[in-house]
């Protein structure tokens, strides 16, 4: 059973991994100089996403 307070997070961290994506693309496209800022969000959301969800997989 997943527990609402890891579906939160996961929700968080997956909607925080499509916003710095897209950002990071948009930032690629328009040639700001800000692509490395959000790929490194986008990351970093991904690796919070891993470690809310590997527990679940080990139970």
């Amino acid at each position: 059973m997943v527990s609402k307070r890891r579906l939160g997070a996961s929700m968080l961290f997956a909607g925080l991994t499509f916003v710095g994506a897209f950002h990071a693309f948009a930032a690629f496209a328009f040639d700001t100089g800000l692509a490395p800022l959000s790929g490194g969000i986008a990351v970093f959301a991904l690796l919070g996403l891993v470690a809310v969800n590997v527990p679940a997989l080990l139970d």
